[in-house]
């Protein structure tokens, strides 16, 4: 019988060939970068007319012929097309032949050998160190170090096939020059496709260092390219043809270290990313599901949704999983059996081109090596083969080991047993970008009240599975795993929850819980109770080890702290819009012995100012006073938790058991009043206001004390408004887009803090004497003396000249009413005029005002537990939400001193003190002037109470209060005036002259900063 079939096919004449590199019948080799066409050239004489216009299939396949790349039935009339890109264009080339039978051609002489030609070339190139997920490349801005690995990376043309050496240089004197150092060693690897990349080990970088010396602080160095067979170096795509690529390669003179992840880039300098493929989830409709909702009471929450799939994150880390196919002895093509398995794997594939997939086929340890390696070969081709005429186009690469990696055994016999199978096999490996964990936060009651919680999985269809017939492997439709991690690191057994319903919507249901926590809201009692739903697919979240959702139940209890002094009614705190009142107890007994630590601690303002040795009585007088108004407060701490139908069901007071945190609170408020009165009666030098308040008269010993300090004191007459106050706050966990934030809320109300009214007139010369001295003090000769302010201590008395003008008189008198050195005595003769003047020498002080609060803050923070892919750390993601600047809150009014004095008088100059009245006489002659003295003072002064909050991870959230004060400022000036009437040419018409002109504080400015209060730490002293 005659031969039938396609005998030979040819060249179409579409596109280019390059016919003097082509062998007529056999081979051809056409332009890179091009197509062209191939039809039927001949048939064998049997073959009839009906047959030639049959379907014909045509084949590429590898150079070699094992691997098929391409399959495809066409009429026979139609030529077939192929491209080969100049990157492609080299020495690998492909077998192309056509069949009738759709059976290859064993002969192999009906077909052609084609490859492609291209000028070598180098068209791009870069750096970078070859460091696991680093994408930063390297150049003048970015330099690497010595002994750090690097990664060369070049994209040819041409050269596809061939085995190209590499050559390095170090750019000695310019990149220009033909004289730079050549490194001695060399790397040779072969082209793929159009890629070359080329792996420097650290120690061969070091050893670079050693070679050229490394002198210079940056080293440049290039590279240069030789192909086998050719002789010269490569040139570039440039219309020069550059001999020297990848020139950006720059090393710090500098030892760097084997390390793990990217060296920093220097600040400034933005890093050129290579260029990476967008990490995005993947797709399988066969093995996937739409949606994913959760019904929580009231709430539904799409958690998942597959038109958004990566709102989550893509996970940096790619999941790996791989398929098994086994063979029976000695078969190689695929089994029957898996070809359902790989049609799967080939839908899954075409979906999502940027999956790799790794394939490594195995034999057992029967038979001789070489009949292994090429039975191992067959099955990794057989393998691509199927995937490649199936229209797979993804990235695949593969591997035949022989017998080299079978389990080893002890053999009795070479029979074929089952536990040889294991050995007989390809593993299908794939890296896919999964998805992050989905998470759920909510706020439940605890499990006396435990929430039903519904999830919804919409259009869950597995009947595509690509993971085989074992059905632990398979994705499963029909139900969830669950693992529950309940607070106290307590986990509940693994468990599998059924979902039920159809297709379009499977339904799990779920009881949830939430752990109430303890006394105090601490980080292991916020720890939410943690479910971990595992819901797998193909296409989704294919990890069967990793949870997809995970619910993390908060607990929905409040903590209450309420404190109040004098205070009628109540002042509870709002909780989701209800007042959530506490009961309060009056009395703090137990306070008075831990106050006195705080007591002194705020106190310590005192001593700033010149009390001598009134402190201590200072102090144990604000003991005394503390301990007598113990009645007046109230405390209250409770927690309640259970929210259902719009109240608590539970509640536990904790007031008598612990009243740490309470104690905080009334001191803070109690010990800011006293330093306000306290701080007030020692400006004045005047007796403590305590004793003046109706209430504290029964203190008899208060009143003796004050008795004995009473010769050193002026009767004041304060009038003190005390405050009314409510302090209270609350600590709960709140949801507020998705996450779930931790919440102290903080209201006070003090009507006011402190309030004041006081008028007192007292001698300027008093006062002005005290605000440049500190104390009296013994000398060595046991007479009492003054020892004068630092600011005064360097200067000395000037002694009145009786010869000097009048006007250098009166400076040097200015001078020593400064300097205040007469006996111990300050501004006698300013005294003295204004008593011969008729003039009240006082000056009249007025205190007023008050300092109100009444305010709300909310601080608001993500509770510091895994809410999403990540963690939450107060320290770097703290959110504080005040409700005021800062978080400070600062008193509405400040309390304010003001005191004014004016006082003119006609008085003699001739016989006023301090000024020599001959030295006058002689200046001014016979005459006498009529003269104005006039006199001005002012004083004032202001203190303000702030209160900061914060929070950070060491100290968790608190609050720490400051007074100002800003001392007591004033000033002081006298001045006289005289007509000029008789025309003495001295003085003009209306000449005035300062005596004095001076400005002072009693006391300097400054910020007091108070005890920092940690809530709901136990680390206060």
């Amino acid at each position: 019988m005659a031969k039938k079939g396609i005998k030979k096919i040819v060249w179409n004449g579409e596109g280019t060939v390059y016919r003097d590199k082509s062998v007529p019948g056999r081979s051809i080799v056409i332009a890179g970068g091009t197509t062209v066409g191939f039809k039927v050239g001949e048939w064998f004489p049997g073959t009839t007319e009906a047959e030639k216009n049959k379907q014909v299939t045509w084949f590429r396949q590898s150079h070699d012929k094992k691997v098929d790349y391409f399959k495809d039935t066409r009429p026979s009339a139609k030529p077939y097309t192929l491209f080969i890109s100049k990157a492609q264009a080299g020495k690998v080339g492909y077998y192309i032949e056509a069949s009738l039978t759709g059976f290859k051609d064993l002969s192999g002489e009906t077909g052609l050998f084609v490859r492609a030609y291209s000028p070598p070339r180098v068209v791009s190139s870069y750096w970078k160190e070859d460091i696991e997920g680093n994408n930063n490349q390297i150049y003048v801005g970015n330099p690497t170090q010595y002994n750090v690995p690097l990664h060369l990376h070049l994209e040819l043309e041409g050269l596809s096939g061939y085995n190209c050496t590499v050559h390095i240089y170090n750019c000695e004197f310019n990149l220009f020059g033909d004289n730079n150092q050549k490194i001695s060693k060399t790397y040779t690897q072969k082209c793929i496709n159009g890629v070359l990349d080329v792996h420097i080990s650290a120690q061969d970088v070091l050893q670079w260092r050693k070679q050229i010396g490394a002198e210079k602080p940056v080293e440049q160095f290039y590279v240069m390219l030789t192909v086998e067979g050719n002789t010269g170096y490569v040139k570039d795509t440039t219309p020069k043809g550059d001999l020297k690529h990848a020139t950006h390669l720059y090393i710090k003179n500098s030892f760097g270290k084997l390390i793990n992840k990217v060296v920093p880039l220097p600040k400034g300098n933005k890093p050129i990313v290579i260029g990476e493929e967008e990490k995005k989830p993947i797709k399988y409709d066969p093995c996937s599901f739409t949606q994913i909702n959760i019904h929580d009471r009231e709430t539904v929450k799409t958690v998942f949704n597959h038109l958004d799939p990566h709102k989550m994150g893509v996970s940096q880390k790619p999941f790996s999983f791989g398929l098994n196919i086994f063979y029976g002895t000695d078969q190689y093509e695929v089994p029957a059996a898996n070809k359902q398995m790989l049609n799967n794997v080939i839908k899954y594939l075409k979906i999502n081109s940027r999956v790799e997939v790794l394939i490594e086929s195995y034999a057992d340890i029967r038979k001789d090596y070489a009949y292994n390696d090429d039975l191992t070969e067959k099955r990794a081709n057989a393998i691509l083969s199927y995937f490649y005429t199936h229209g797979v186009q993804n990235k695949l690469t593969a591997f035949s080991y022989g017998e080299r990696k079978a389990k080893q055994f002890d053999y009795i016999t070479n029979e074929d047993r089952p536990i040889h199978r294991i050995n007989r096999k390809t593993v299908l490996t794939f890296k896919v970008n999964n998805l992050n964990t989905v998470f759920y936060n909510t706020i439940t009651p605890n499990i006396e009240d435990a929430v039903d919680l519904a999830v919804f999985v919409k259009n869950y269809v597995t009947e595509g599975c690509m993971m085989g017939d074992d059905k632990k492997q398979r994705h499963d439709h029909t139900k969830i795993k669950s693992n529950v991690l309940v607070n106290l690191n307590d986990f509940e057994p693994t468990n599998e929850i059924p979902l039920n319903g159809d297709e379009k919507s499977r339904k799990a249901d779920l009881k949830i819980f939430s752990f109430e926590g303890d006394m105090f809201p601490t980080a292991i009692g916020l720890k939410p109770n943690r479910y971990e739903l595992g819901i797998h697919s193909c296409a989704y979240f294919q990890n069967p080890n990793k949870a997809t959702l995970v619910i993390n139940a908060f607990t929905d209890a409040l903590w209450i702290l309420q404190a109040t002094y004098d205070f009628d009614g109540d002042y509870p705190i709002v909780y989701r819009g209800k007042a959530e009142p506490i009961s309060v107890i009056k009395g703090i007994k137990q306070l008075a012995a831990r106050a006195r630590f705080y007591i002194d601690k705020y106190l310590s303002v005192i001593k700033y100012f010149p009390m001598g040795s009134s402190y201590e009585t200072m102090i144990n007088l604000a003991f005394d006073y503390f301990v007598s108004e113990a009645e007046m407060y109230g405390i209250g701490y409770a927690k309640k938790w259970n929210y259902l139908g719009g109240k608590f069901n539970k509640i536990q007071n904790y007031t008598d058991a612990n009243r740490d945190l309470v104690e905080k609170g009334i001191l803070t408020l109690t010990v800011l009043v006293m330093v306000v009165e306290l701080i007030i009666a020692v400006l004045t030098m005047g007796e403590s206001a305590a004793t003046k308040l109706p209430k504290l008269k029964k203190a008899i010993r208060l009143l003796k004390k004050a008795e004995e300090i009473k010769k050193e004191v002026g009767d004041l007459g304060f009038d003190f408004i005390f405050p009314k106050v409510a302090f209270t706050y609350g600590t709960y966990l709140e949801k507020h887009e998705d996450l779930v934030h931790y919440v102290t809320e903080f209201n006070v109300k003090a009507e006011p803090v402190i309030g004041i009214k006081f008028d007192k007139t007292l001698s300027l010369k008093d006062l002005i004497q005290r605000a440049l001295t500190k104390e009296k003090v013994t000398n060595k000769d046991g007479k009492e003396e003054y020892e004068y302010n630092d600011d005064f201590k360097d200067l000395k008395r000037e002694k009145i000249d009786d010869k000097d003008p009048l006007k250098n008189n009166f400076e040097k008198a200015s001078r020593n009413f400064a300097k205040k050195q007469v006996e111990g005595q300050i501004g006698e003769g300013l005294q003295t005029l204004l008593d011969r003047a008729g003039v009240d020498a006082k000056i009249r002080l007025m205190f007023s005002g008050s300092i109100n609060q009444e305010y709300k803050i909310k601080i608001s923070s993500p509770a510091p537990h895994e809410q999403f892919a990540g963690k939450v750390n107060i320290a770097n993601t703290l959110k504080q939400s005040f409700s005021n600047s800062a978080g400070k809150v600062i008193g509405e009014n400040a309390i304010k001193m003001e005191g004014q004095l004016m006082a003119k008088g006609r008085i003699q100059l001739v016989n006023c003190v301090p000024f020599v009245p001959f030295s006058v006489s002689n200046f001014l002659g016979r005459f006498v002037a009529p003269i104005d003295a006039k006199l001005q003072a002012s004083l004032e002064s202001h203190f303000v109470h702030t209160r900061t909050y914060g929070a950070n991870e060491a100290e968790g959230l608190f609050y720490q209060d400051e007074i100002y004060f800003s001392g007591i400022k004033g000033m002081v000036k006298l001045g006289v005036s005289r007509e000029n009437v008789d025309g003495d040419a001295s003085w003009d018409k209306k000449d005035e002259h300062n005596l004095i002109d001076t400005k002072f504080h009693l006391f300097k400015d400054k910020n007091f900063t108070m005890a920092k209060i940690n809530l709901f730490y136990k680390t206060n002293n």
